[in-house]
């Protein structure tokens, strides 16, 4: 099969998959807790292994204490999907709300810059998002993940159709 061919099919695969995801926001946003929990998991078991396969590795009761943490959010994220989508959906409010304020905080360093409007909004923008999450927390912990999820494979499928659609075009 040609590469070009390759990357058609699948970019319709993501895009497909994308589909899905924002038909079943709800479920995507449980298979959303559950990959991030198997993460967790492998990621935890991998640090711990680290931390004690070498007792010369100079960061060992680090790699020890991140994979111990990591294999507790592996656990919890697998044993409570649901209970999972929450936690995420929280995090990622307060990650867009610290991510909002710091850039706020960064476009007051640019003032009089042709840049200073641009990361003052952008920084706003998620500030904003962030606060409409927890305002709406029930709501968006239902939802959010899987829609993001949908966006982000549509957005994935479509670059990977343009790719196919150039590498075929170069032929």
């Amino acid at each position: 099969m040609k590469p070009s061919t390759l990357l058609l099919l699948l970019g319709a695969f993501f895009a497909l998959g994308g589909l899905a995801a924002l038909a079943n926001p709800f479920a995507a946003s449980l298979t959303v807790a559950t990959l991030v929990g198997a993460v967790f998991l492998i990621g935890g078991v991998l640090q711990l292994w680290i931390a004690f396969s070498d007792p010369t590795l100079p960061h060992r009761l680090w790699n020890g204490v991140v994979g111990a943490l990591g294999l507790l959010a592996g656990f919890f994220l697998l044993a409570n999907p649901l209970q999972g989508v929450l936690s995420l959906t929280l995090l990622l409010a307060v990650l867009f709300l610290l991510t909002g304020a710091a850039r706020i905080i960064g476009a007051f360093t640019l003032r009089g810059s042709q840049f200073f409007w641009l990361l003052l909004l952008s920084g706003a923008a998620s500030a904003l998002l962030g606060a409409l999450i927890l305002i709406w927390f029930p709501e968006a912990a239902s939802s959010l993940l899987g829609l993001l999820l949908g966006f982000e494979l549509i957005a994935e499928g479509a670059a990977l159709i343009v790719l196919g659609i150039a590498a075929r075009n170069r032929s």
